[in-house]
Parts: structure tokens; C-alpha cells; sequence
């Protein structure tokens, strides 16, 4: 895709086209510099100051909230211990963070968005999704509170984990420093886009292993929930067209010239040693290994971990209520389809083939509340595009879906009531714990397309694809 060329969806109109090649342009760019220098590059390319009508206001966290999230990591990952990089113990400064708000909702912390930005695990930050933030706390009524968490590769899994999980405590914990008191749990919701959107899941899982409050819900925007990157979506020839998601595997490499690239390859060289020595027997597949390492997130041998790929968790019952979101011509369309199918029917989708198949000792069992919006001709986190009518109405959904789900006050309440009676056409078939819909680019609704859920029968979910 270039300027130059014709839109490659007819549906698309030239504003729409021009954004999404740039981006794709940006991407290309930027393949082959050096990792410190992508992740300056991205952040001043997409920082935007405040309009008159919004408030930002710093955060820096007192540690004790990292050292919290600590103990609890330690306590649930010890079992992965031997294929992880134990740096992330060992933060080289303080956890960082920004408050967003309306003006018009000075002094209210009613509900609060925990966002959690994307950017591939590699790069991003608060700033450079002020575009979207800025949007979600206009269309929720909440304040937004987006964390700075620690990137690949300088910080590898579990340093993001532990830096949400921190950011969560803060708001249910706060100290007299903080300026508010503490925020009830059902009235917190987890939002992130892309990689953002997988850790946003992945804070979840984690929240629920380890039986701490979880929050009132979450909303995921093509969330990364397959690291093995395993769905026929990721590889969709069709999807190239549209989509600015590169499919090689992995999402780049870390720069020849970079200065990281020593210190990185030492690391890498080391834990492999780690990895080789211990001889781990936690859960994988040999599909894992017969490439060389091909994500800057994590070892090879750790992509299957539930908090690494939540996609591919044992259950993923008993979860808040979810809003997942994701383009019809997506790579993660797929991914974000499947996720959403097995929490919502957690008895039904025990995958992939190789998993422990310790289900029915999960005391993870009740469905997952899931409302699932595929939309037409998007690609991949097309909210970002806020001019567009469709990341409009995309917008507008999560902004309801947020005040409506802070709003519970019966966990056993009815999905119905999760969205507006006039956002659901009456010929959408509905369970007590999914609804499942397409919807249009001028924001008519419909029933999936019987291809969107032939990814339910994909055989290799979870195997890493030869390419």
C-alpha cells in the first residue's frame, strides 16, 4: 500500500486510505533503525498537546507499589521462573504515569479507565496515545489513568505485568501522596489497544490466579492475545492489503547499529543457557524452537505462558465482563474472535492441542461475560484513526460499554444490560454470556459472517507457522 495507490478497500474513503499508508509508511521506515531510535521516533510523531477542554496531570508512583506487584509475581510465576529474564526485578527508575480528564469532570473519580497503551511491547507511552485517551475519557464520563509501563527488550516479561498490576493496586490502595481515595474495584475498567489490549487481558488473568479484586470489566481493541502468532488471520494474504501489522514473525529486530544489540544478544545468550541448563517442563510446543528467537518480549520457550498469550490460557473463565473489538481485515482479527469464544464458553474451547488439559481441575469455570464487535474492512487498531466514522462508532460503543459496566450492582446481571437495546439488531442471536456482531462502516449491525468463526476450528492454534 502507497500513497500513490488506489484505496485497497472500496469502503474506504481517500482521508481514510492516506492515514492507514502512512502508518504503513512510518512502520516500513523504521524497520531497519535501531530500537532506541524507533521508540524516540514513535513518541514524538504522535504526541499531542491537550485541547482546552482536557486535563493532564503527571503521576510518579511510589515504589512500594512495584514491590507489591512483586511479591505477587513471584508467588504465580515461580512455576515459569526458568525461562524468564529475572531483570524485570530490578527497575531502573519509578513507574510513571498520566492522569486524563474532562474539565467537566474536575473532582469526579465515579469510574476510572486503567489504560494500558500498545506499541508491540516495544514502544509507546502515555503520550503518544493521547489521541485515543483524550477520546475514551470524552466518551465514558471517567478519568483516565495511563501508565508509562517498562518496554522490550531493555525490559523483558514480566517487567509490563508487574508494572499493571502496580498501576491497579495504586488505585485501590492509594496513599495520602496520591490525592484520592481508593477507587472500588467494579468501578475500575482495564483498556488497551493492540499489545496493550493482550497485557489488559493478561492483568486479568493474572489478577484472578492470584485471587486479588478484579475490576469492573475491560475493554480490548485488537488486543495481541497469540504471540505464537498461530491464527490464519496472521498470514491472510488478503489481509496484507489492508493491513499495516507486519507478518513476518516477530515484530522487528533490534537494530544492527543499535546500542542495545550486545547487551541484548548477552541477555538473550544467557537465559538461552538458563533455558538449556534447567530444562523447564513448563508448557509448549517443539514449533517454539525450530525457529531462532523471533520476539523481543520474551524467549521463545515462555510464549505460551497465559500472561505472555492469553489466547492460550487453560481457562479463561470467571473473568469480569469483556469488550473486544476487532477489524475484518485484520492479522489479529482471528486471535481476538478465538479469546473471545473460549472465555465466553470456557467448556467448550479447551485449547491448544498441547495444553495440560487440567480443566476440570480449574476452579475457573463460569462463562466469561463477552460481547464480541467484528468490524467491516477494518484494519488492525483502526480507533486510531479518530477523524473516521467508523473509529466513531467504534468509540462511542466502548464509551457506553464503560458506563454501563461500572454501573453493575449484581454480578449475576444480564449481558443485555451491557449494551444499548437500540446497538443490538434484533436478528443477533444472544447466550447468557455472548454476543457476538458485525458492524458495518456506517455502523448498521448484523450476525457475524459464518468465516469469522472458522477460526473456531483451527487445528494448529498455538504452533508457531513455518514461513
Amino acid at each position: 500500500m502507497s500513497l500513490s495507490e488506489d484505496p485497497p478497500v472500496k469502503s474506504w474513503d481517500l482521508d481514510f486510505h492516506l492515514a492507514v499508508a502512512a502508518v504503513k509508511a512510518n512502520n516500513n521506515n523504521s524497520s531497519e533503525l535501531p530500537i532506541e531510535q524507533v521508540q524516540k521516533q514513535f513518541n514524538e510523531r504522535y504526541k499531542i498537546e491537550a485541547p482546552s477542554n482536557i486535563v493532564i496531570e503527571q503521576a510518579i508512583l511510589d515504589e512500594r507499589y512495584r514491590q507489591e506487584s512483586r511479591k505477587h509475581l513471584e508467588k504465580v510465576l515461580k512455576q515459569y521462573e526458568d525461562v524468564l529474564d529475572e531483570k524485570w526485578k530490578e527497575p531502573n527508575d519509578r513507574l510513571h504515569g498520566e492522569w486524563v480528564y474532562t474539565k467537566e469532570e474536575d473532582n469526579e473519580m465515579d469510574k476510572v479507565i486503567l489504560h494500558i497503551h500498545g506499541g508491540g511491547y516495544f514502544m509507546g507511552s502515555p503520550e503518544s496515545f493521547r489521541g485515543l485517551t483524550f477520546k475514551y475519557t470524552e466518551y465514558a464520563k471517567a478519568r483516565v489513568f495511563s501508565i508509562d509501563y517498562r518496554l522490550a527488550p531493555q525490559n523483558q516479561f514480566p517487567a509490563s505485568l508487574c508494572d499493571s498490576v502496580a498501576a491497579y493496586i495504586y488505585l485501590l490502595n492509594p496513599g495520602l501522596e496520591a490525592g484520592f481515595k481508593p477507587i472500588n474495584p467494579k468501578k475500575i475498567v482495564f483498556m488497551g489497544e493492540s499489545a496493550g489490549g493482550g497485557l489488559a487481558l493478561a492483568t486479568l488473568l493474572f489478577l484472578r490466579d492470584a485471587e486479588l479484586p478484579l475490576p469492573g470489566g475491560a475493554v480490548v481493541l485488537s488486543p495481541w492475545v497469540d504471540l505464537t502468532q498461530s491464527m490464519p488471520s496472521y498470514l491472510d494474504a488478503e489481509i496484507d492489503k489492508a493491513d499495516f501489522i507486519d507478518k513476518k514473525l516477530g515484530i522487528r529486530g533490534i537494530g544492527s547499529s543499535s546500542s542495545l544489540e550486545d547487551e541484548f544478544n548477552a541477555n538473550v545468550k544467557a537465559l538461552s543457557d538458563k533455558i538449556a541448563q534447567k530444562k523447564p517442563t513448563i508448557v509448549g510446543h517443539p514449533s517454539f524452537t525450530e525457529v531462532p528467537r523471533f520476539n523481543l518480549y520474551c524467549a521463545n520457550e515462555a510464549i505460551a505462558i497465559p500472561y505472555i498469550s492469553p489466547m492460550l490460557a487453560e481457562s479463561l473463565g470467571d473473568l469480569p465482563p469483556i469488550l473486544c473489538q476487532v477489524g475484518g481485515l485484520e492479522r489479529f482479527r482471528d486471535e481476538g474472535i478465538l479469546f473471545s469464544y473460549k472465555a465466553a464458553y470456557p467448556h467448550e474451547y479447551q485449547l491448544p492441542s498441547y495444553a495440560t488439559k487440567n480443566f476440570e481441575n480449574s476452579p475457573f469455570k463460569s462463562p466469561t461475560k463477552v460481547i464480541l464487535e467484528v468490524y467491516d474492512d477494518m484494519p488492525h487498531a483502526w480507533q486510531i484513526f479518530t477523524f473516521s466514522k467508523p473509529s466513531q462508532i467504534a468509540l462511542e460503543r466502548c464509551g457506553d460499554f464503560i458506563k454501563r459496566v461500572t454501573s453493575i450492582r449484581d454480578n449475576n446481571t444480564s449481558i443485555i444490560n451491557l449494551i444499548k437495546e437500540d446497538a443490538v439488531s434484533p436478528n443477533i442471536s444472544i447466550s447468557p454470556s455472548f454476543i457476538g456482531m458485525r458492524v458495518s462502516i456506517n455502523g448498521e449491525i448484523r450476525e457475524l459472517n459464518k468465516t469469522d468463526q472458522d477460526c473456531l476450528k483451527w487445528n494448529k492454534i498455538g504452533i508457531v507457522p513455518k514461513l
